[in-house]
């Protein structure tokens, strides 16, 4: 094979790692092309001091350009990673026809430990991958490709460094109003986010969604009541129909008559209240669906 090239290039020994690449990073080269030529991808053989030190598979490199080139695990530097997933608030509160949409931001701590146990210092490369899903806010990356950040660490020789990369995700939520509970608008109402001529039309909403609410559950206690008195009726009306059977019974048969005839009273309350709640209900229905509907902020 005849050389195309006779030339020097400003190259770089450190290290560079992956949370897929395990606890360990790999041995790397980067090669910055400072000759006036392409280089020409394909398989190359890295020595150290001499010493051969691994192989890899280069990639063609345009004048100027730059390339990191791994070629041998460092079993002398160990990784470990630890999450602190934070707080998350809401950034923005709108609602247009009927629909609510919450932005949120979502923070995130996310920790590396660096130990180096060789008596050299080193200089690592860490990429961090998902840079669609999280921002980072701190501390700014030194590089960042299209789809990774990369920060620069100097790692003590036989010590340890630590490396704090403070992040945030920011995503929209959507929910239609009308399923919200009353709890739920009421986090929303004292949100500090929303301005006071929103928070007053959800206020208005969550007063009417606790009318609803309460109208519910008196309308399920009257059913629940009806219910229990009318399996007290059928349970009276056998007895009395057992007791007309036997001699001797027409005391107690005038005294279950009597319960049969108070409960009958009873029971017609109960259904005129359920009707009226019924009523009640499918008013509060209506003015929470219609106030919703013109809900826009």
């Amino acid at each position: 094979m005849l050389p195309f090239l006779q030339d020097k290039i400003t190259a770089r020994k450190l290290l560079i790692y992956t949370e897929r690449d395990g606890e360990h990073p790999v041995n790397a080269a980067e090669i910055t092309n400072t000759t006036s030529k392409t280089l020409d991808g394909g398989p190359v053989t890295i020595f150290d001091g001499g010493a051969y030190a691994g192989e890899a598979l280069f990639e063609t490199l345009k004048e100027g350009d730059k390339r990191l080139i791994g070629y041998a695990v460092d079993y002398g530097t160990r990784i470990t990673t630890a999450f602190d997933t934070g707080r998350r608030n809401v950034r923005e509160i709108h609602v247009k026809n009927g629909t609510l949409q919450l932005l949120y931001g979502e923070h995130q701590t996310r920790t590396y430990t660096i130990r180096n146990v060789d008596p050299k210092p080193k200089t690592l490369i860490l990429q961090q991958e998902g840079i669609n899903e999280y921002s980072v806010l701190s501390p700014k990356p030194t590089e960042r490709t299209a789809t990774a950040y990369r920060f620069e660490v100097k790692a003590p020789a036989n010590g340890s460094q630590l490396l704090k990369v403070e992040e945030e995700r920011v995503y929209v939520n959507s929910t239609e109003i009308i399923s919200s509970t009353p709890d739920f608008l009421l986090t929303l109402v004292e949100n500090r986010e929303l301005t006071d001529a929103s928070r007053k039309q959800l206020q208005t909403v969550l007063d009417l969604k606790l009318r609803l609410g309460q109208t519910e559950a008196s309308l399920k206690l009257a059913q629940n009541q009806t219910a229990d008195m009318t399996e007290e009726q059928t349970r009276l009306r056998q007895n009395i129909d057992s007791l007309n059977r036997v001699k001797g019974q027409d005391d107690q048969v005038r005294k279950y008559s009597s319960q049969l005839a108070d409960n009958e009273a009873e029971l017609a309350k109960l259904r005129d209240q359920r009707s009226s709640l019924t009523e009640q209900k499918a008013t509060l229905d209506a003015k929470v669906a219609d106030l919703i509907q013109k809900l826009d902020f």
